[in-house]
């Protein structure tokens, strides 16, 4: 849905003509009228003739009132170019509403700008300007307007020689009807605040899709009618379809001459699926840092070493000592972590002390002694640093703990096998949640990804030419497709803590804490969102998920000297627990016996000793009673099972 000064002009003609008559127009006007059509505002009955739906009548309605009232000039006096409704104001408006109604700094002119503001008091916070009623109501009538689809000849050709983003907006420039189109039946999406970015959305996808396999061998190529008769041939048999409609589908090479479906019919069935259904995915995403990289080629390099020593295998020792012996000039990437390991621990004002020891020292281990002399402190330390690393590895089902001869050891899993072989071919390099949230926003049906979100997606090789690259669909792929494990570590859960229901952003973090924690404020953020706890809308509002919301709850009276408050390995033997033990309702308890501890073990994959170390943490945390799971301990079961 796009209103910009013709729009809106065309909306107010239409309603000045008498209830039940048809408004006609000219060749040469026409193009307004067509969009809003494709919107679902307006209505065509003969050819250059029309008439208000019932969602066109409600948002022009609110166009009048606000004019009326004086909160918006008359359409004459917009700027021709002025987009009142777009993509990008209902992705504000939405982000908005899901945060309190407050829209943040971001996106408060823009929106003030259309009318869609007012200025509220919120108890105990103080006064805020939020989105107005009139804001809603649009963003109501969005919400409920079902657009057409209907793909020209032309726009068919269009469709095909445009990237599917996200894309730099620029691209679409020389076109000024055909991306209207596009927008208005919702195939396209524009960045926050200023459209500066645009993407297919996941319809928009399937059509693109579509339109790679489908001649243009009619005027037009797709239309809801095309796509029941599709549906009714795949349903019913060709048999039931009249001459002229088998006719269509032969000529787009939809089906054969007995019906069956061509990879042409296949994909243009999907489309329908998806726009009959109005199915939308939630916007997942992944991260893999340095250091995570490095671990996945460490875990291989291990396995390698097993086959000519069979005492040698990937423990978290093995590991550490990989790590350690390596010379830090062979993997600079993983530099900036372990700096940021050391401000943690010994202050971020010795910043510049420690970037230079950096260019002093050879290997980890001199690294590491030089902070952590006494005893065996700077092992400790690594050490400590690869086991989270691994614990976040498992926990986006990159690697698996299993038992080995009575030790835990690490396996790479089908999706650790992929990242790895992405981070040979293209480079060892981080990949941030946001990068492919520039991707998988498409699934917000008015998402785009902003520039930042753009840039560092195009930084991090996941988009390119305009498109996801090989590594961007990976990523893309791995974000919806992995068996998520909750994990969060001790400073992941300060944040988490600190964050409320709603009316809160990013920047809102940094007032609960010290300056020199921004930058690991901005990588806890990160984490979280790819673990699935947040989601940080185009605004930058922080909006907790259901399952952020769950593992709150569970850790309110965990106690804060905990690493790792919550590990993978801890939830596995939770799971494990609840699939031996009794579920007492009234006491939200699961009550496992000790006989049947053994075969809590077994179910794991865990060896005995491992099993009992983090059984050890989940009682610490106050997860887990003498011989129970308590209430706290099914939260987290059912954020697991939520992830999932």
């Amino acid at each position: 849905m796009v209103i910009r000064k013709e729009h809106a002009l065309a909306l107010l003609r239409l309603k000045g003509v008498e209830k039940g008559k048809f408004c006609t127009v000219q060749e040469t006007e026409k193009e307004p009228f067509v969009e809003l059509e494709m919107a679902n505002l307006a209505r065509m009955g003969k050819p250059l003739e029309y008439v208000l739906t019932y969602w066109g009548e409600a948002l022009v309605d609110v166009l009048k009132e606000m004019v009326d009232k004086g909160i918006l000039p008359h359409p004459e006096k917009w700027d021709e170019e002025f987009r009142w409704v777009g993509s990008e104001i209902i992705a504000m408006i939405d982000a908005a509403v899901r945060n309190g109604d407050i829209p943040g700094k971001l996106a408060e002119e823009y929106l003030e700008e259309r009318g869609f503001i007012e200025e509220r008091k919120i108890e105990k916070k103080g006064t805020f300007k939020v989105v107005n009623d009139y804001g809603k109501a649009v963003y109501d009538i969005f919400q409920n307007a079902s657009p057409r689809l209907i793909v020209s000849k032309e726009l068919h050709d269009y469709i095909r020689s445009i990237p599917s983003g996200p894309a730099e907006s620029s691209v679409l420039k020389g076109e000024s009807r055909l991306p209207l189109i596009l927008e208005s039946m919702r195939l396209i999406a524009f960045s926050v605040p200023a459209s500066d970015i645009y993407t297919f959305t996941a319809l928009g996808c399937k059509v693109k899709e579509a339109c790679e396999l489908i001649p243009p061998a009619l005027d037009v190529v797709i239309s809801e009618d095309i796509m029941d008769t599709l549906a009714k041939c795949f349903d019913a048999g060709i048999e039931e379809l009249n001459g002229e409609e088998k006719e269509v589908l032969w000529q787009l090479a939809l089906v054969d001459d007995k019906g069956e479906l061509l990879p042409a019919g296949e994909a243009l069935l999907e489309v329908y699926r998806v726009w009959k259904d109005k199915e939308s995915l939630p916007v997942k995403t992944i991260n893999v840092e340095d250091i995570d990289a490095e671990l996945l080629k460490a875990i291989e390099e291990v396995w390698k070493r097993h086959k000519d020593n069979p005492e040698v295998v990937p423990t978290v020792d093995e590991l550490v000592h990989y790590l350690f012996y390596k010379p830090l000039k062979d993997y600079k990437h993983v530099m900036e972590h372990y700096g940021r390991r050391l401000y943690q621990d010994i202050g971020y004002q010795k910043k510049e002390e420690i970037k230079k020891k950096f260019s002093e020292v050879k290997t980890v281990e001199e690294l590491f002694k030089s902070f952590y002399e006494k005893g065996n402190r700077w092992y400790v330390k690594l050490y400590d640093i690869v086991q989270e690393s691994l614990y976040t590895l498992e926990s986006f089902n990159l690697i698996e703990s299993k038992d080995y001869n009575g030790k835990k050891v690490h396996y790479l899993t089908g999706w650790g096998k992929k990242i790895l072989e992405d981070m040979e071919t293209r480079g060892f390099r981080k990949i941030s949640s946001t990068a492919v949230k520039a991707i998988t926003i498409k699934n917000r049906v008015f998402g785009a990804p902003n520039v930042e979100w753009y840039e560092e997606a195009v930084a991090a090789q996941l988009v390119g030419g305009g498109e996801p690259t090989v590594a961007g669909k990976l990523y893309e792929e791995a974000a919806y497709a992995i068996r998520r494990l909750p994990h969060i570590t001790r400073f992941e859960l300060q944040v988490l803590h600190k964050i409320p229901e709603t009316g809160f952003f990013v920047d809102d973090l940094y007032e609960y804490f010290d300056e020199t924690w921004h930058e690991e404020i901005e990588y806890a953020v990160n984490k979280l969102e790819a673990r699935g706890y947040i989601d940080i809308l185009p605004n930058r509002a922080i909006v907790l998920t259901e399952v952020g919301r769950l593992i709150k709850r569970a850790l309110a009276g965990t106690p804060e000297g905990f690493a790792n408050p919550i590990t993978p390995l801890g939830v596995r033997v939770l799971d494990a627990l609840r699939k031996v033990g009794t579920l007492y309702v009234k006491e939200q308890k699961i009550r496992v016996l000790p006989k049947n501890l053994k075969e809590a073990i077994k179910l794991s994959g865990l060896d005995e000793r491992t099993f009992g170390e983090e059984l050890l943490i989940l009682k610490k945390a106050n997860l887990v009673g003498k011989n129970s799971i308590n209430e706290a301990g099914l939260l987290i079961l059912e954020a697991f099972d939520r992830l999932n």
